[in-house]
């Protein structure tokens, strides 16, 4: 009894371990029919214990596909969120709630998947083909987010030996063609998983926004990814704190964020090669967004790719405010954040953020018009490379006030 006691509680303590380090995001699904602009959206924004992230171009088994990696996987085997050059995207939130206990031994494969996914499937219809191809056991517990270049937009919350699909085109179940998903499935056990209380500020938050005709890459990362709005209080905590700090506990925007990403599609009938991956590369109240397209190749911005180093620069940047944001290192003092030099991270980057995006939705409209020519992208990535923040200014305007 004693013995089996022990296992027991070892059992728990190795679960409750993995469970703490693994992968915890908030994401949405958003059809054509729900944009201000008629294009399909898919975001991620990303919590993980891999603080250093950057984006970069792979050649598949079909076709070649840009994404977002971890700058500390030398060999690239997984991909957590990204395009393909036929214009569909993926990425995934990991699920808590539909695998049982006697599978939990299995390794997690969502970011090997997704790496193979893009570098195989053209459409949303073929994912699905894949997924019920896929040998099983399948050693997934997630919800995939999935767009394509026909007008497709779907979740597939899938588990080991299945899987729910939930069509944001479906106008019965989803009136308003967007769909949320946080650390747990619709599809799986009741009250269990985690992300209930972000879910609920992304639903308060994204309802706002569609009623408005707001839904749009720059609104996602202004008002989503940065966003201090919690559920259980009903206001924005960041305005709302009087004293310079504020627990940071189910927000959506926290200590283990470390990227947010938005793959907009083309509509219906539109040149794929107008896809556009915008990436907040980093703590994202400490980044700004930048644009790349999967038809440049490697001609990515040097900014959100690897350098020599092996890290981004927006990223080194992100993850030098996010120490000023949380200084408290002892015991839970990651959980006390900083709420003036935040807010003052946010102002101070905020410009280039506008000018970033202004100028890549012009290569976007431009690609979209007259199809791809390289030149359009070179000259977006040199504009962001000589236009590119003063490392040092930023800190100090965000810290020595």
């Amino acid at each position: 009894m004693k013995i089996r006691n022990l296992l027991y509680i070892l059992a728990s303590v190795f679960t409750l371990l993995t469970f703490i380090s693994a992968e915890a995001c908030t994401s949405a699904v958003i059809s054509g029919r729900a944009t201000k602009s008629g294009r399909p959206l898919l975001w991620k924004h990303r919590d993980t214990s891999a603080e250093w992230n950057h984006i970069e171009h792979m050649q598949g088994k079909r076709f070649a596909f840009s994404g977002l990696v971890n700058s500390t996987d030398p060999e690239r085997k997984e991909v957590w969120a990204g395009a393909n050059e036929c214009g569909f995207a993926i990425m995934n939130t990991a699920s808590y709630n539909m695998k049982p206990d006697s599978l939990k031994y299995l390794p997690e494969r969502e970011g090997e998947i997704m790496k193979q996914v893009l570098g195989e499937c053209a459409t949303v219809a073929e994912f699905e083909e894949f997924l019920k191809n896929m040998p099983q056991p399948r050693a997934l517990e997630t919800n995939f987010g999935v767009i394509d270049a026909e007008g497709g937009a779907a979740y597939f919350e899938v588990w080991d030996y299945g899987y729910t699909k939930y069509d944001a085109n479906d106008t019965a179940n989803y009136p308003n063609g967007y769909i949320i998903r946080s650390n747990y499935s619709f599809s799986g056990r009741q009250d269990e998983g985690m992300g209930y209380i972000r879910y609920q500020s992304a639903e308060y938050l994204f309802h706002n926004a569609y009623a408005k005709g707001d839904l749009t890459p720059e609104w996602i990362f202004s008002s989503a990814s940065r966003s201090f709005y919690h559920a259980v209080f009903g206001e924005d905590v960041l305005k709302s704190s009087t004293n310079g700090w504020i627990v940071d506990q189910d927000l959506i925007s926290r200590n283990s964020s470390s990227a947010s990403i938005v793959v907009e599609g083309v509509r219906k009938g539109d040149n794929p090669d107008a896809t556009t991956i915008w990436s907040v590369v980093g703590y994202p109240p400490c980044s700004y967004a930048v644009a790349s397209w999967v038809k440049a190749k490697d001609n990515i911005a040097a900014v959100i790719t690897a350098s020599e180093e092996g890290f981004s620069p927006v990223n080194r940047l992100a993850n030098a405010l996010k120490c000023e944001v949380f200084p408290i290192e002892r015991g839970n003092g990651k959980r006390y954040m900083r709420t003036s030099v935040v807010s003052r991270a946010i102002e101070a980057l905020r410009p280039y953020e506008k000018s970033s995006i202004n100028a890549a939705s012009k290569v976007r409209d431009r690609i979209a018009k007259e199809g791809f020519k390289i030149e359009y992208v070179n000259e977006y990535n040199e504009f962001i490379q000589t236009s590119a923040p003063n490392p040092d200014e930023i800190i100090s305007l965000a810290v020595d006030k």
